[in-house]
């Protein structure tokens, strides 16, 4: 899509966050294995990757609910929690897939700022009593930041939600976080969607799996006019195998805070300064004139390289870049120090 818009050919692609470090060869495996069964429907209660995700979590598989990635969670919580005129709140500039839904079932959506390159949980909870809000979204960690607030911070902003708010917590890059995270513990008794993702750290994001942990007695409803069959065969099959990897899992986890940590070192010595990350991306401000950024950016994508500007109000001089292996990262560096 991006090649479409501007003509130009990518040679890396690191505008959308993807696992630069792949999937694990076991998902491969038991993806290629299920393929002759490519002419069969799907289990539309996705029975067996819910029973996995339950015991990888200790909950029931009554808890789990299984979607489109999160993209489809989000469209799945708007169809069914929001009427027209729903009042919704999140952050300027965070994820913005969120109130694209909220705003096609007819929702309302305020914002509030960020504060200190990090989620403002106060302003939310604030806006989110003011405003008598159906919904707060929040992305934690935060893209495009890249900035996390921690379990107990986000347990303190749902507890002083109004009683009939849902915290909705986009937890796509969970698995990358040093502060401590949420689990599964943390969403029982509560109006807390806590929604995930094989996209990311499972490398999977070509088969569009996701789900969501969250409590029925405590959210009624999420499952109103559910899409059947939502996730194909193959990639259940993937997603079953990529949770029994983990030692995969820990290793891109392991190699992405290297090259998180390698990033923020070099972009630092070239005037950038880098905001602290618990993600897969690393977000700097470009030395000088705003307008700089603009100019880097397009410049990157004449010699083949997509990184992105971040779209926040009242923050210009932000871009936002995947980390992948050494020898990308390299010739990433490179780039940007002639440009610089």
């Amino acid at each position: 899509m991006q090649e479409r818009s501007t003509g130009l050919p990518a040679r890396w692609r690191l505008s959308t966050n993807e696992n630069e470090f792949g999937p694990a060869p076991s998902a491969v495996e038991a993806m290629v294995a299920a393929a002759q069964d490519a002419h069969r429907y799907p289990d539309c209660a996705h029975h067996s990757l819910r029973r996995s995700l339950a015991r990888l979590h200790g909950v029931s598989e009554e808890a789990i609910l299984v979607a489109t990635g999160i993209d489809g969670l989000l469209a799945q919580v708007c169809r069914s929690l929001l009427h027209p005129d729903s009042p919704v709140v999140t952050t300027a500039g965070t994820y913005p897939t969120f109130a694209h839904f909220a705003e096609a079932a007819g929702a309302v959506v305020h914002t509030v700022d960020y504060h200190k390159d990090r989620a403002d949980a106060e302003a939310l909870a604030t806006a989110a009593r003011r405003h008598r809000a159906a919904l707060v979204y929040l992305a934690e960690p935060d893209n495009p930041l890249g900035s996390a607030l921690g379990a107990d911070e986000v347990l303190r902003l749902a507890d002083r939600l109004p009683e009939s708010t849902v915290l909705v917590v986009d937890g796509a890059y969970a698995e990358y976080a040093a502060t401590r995270p949420l689990d599964a513990r943390d969403v029982m008794g509560r109006p807390l969607l806590w929604l995930r993702t094989f996209s990311k750290a499972h490398g999977l994001a070509g088969l569009r799996v996701g789900y969501c942990l969250y409590d029925r007695a405590a959210t009624a409803g999420l499952d109103r006019g559910l899409e059947h069959y939502a996730v194909g065969r193959l990639a259940e099959t993937a997603a079953r195998a990529a949770l029994d990897d983990a030692r995969h899992l820990d290793r891109t986890v392991a190699l992405t805070a290297a090259g998180r940590t390698h990033y923020q070192a070099e972009l630092a010595a070239l005037g950038c300064r880098p905001l602290p990350s618990e993600t897969n991306f690393v977000t700097f401000r470009i030395p000088g004139d705003p307008r700089r950024t603009g100019e880097v950016t397009n410049a990157m994508r004449q010699r083949g390289t997509y990184i992105r500007p971040v779209r926040i109000p009242g923050r210009p001089d932000l871009v936002r870049l995947t980390v992948g292996p050494p020898a990308q990262r390299a010739e990433v560096l490179g780039l940007l120090r002639d440009l610089l």
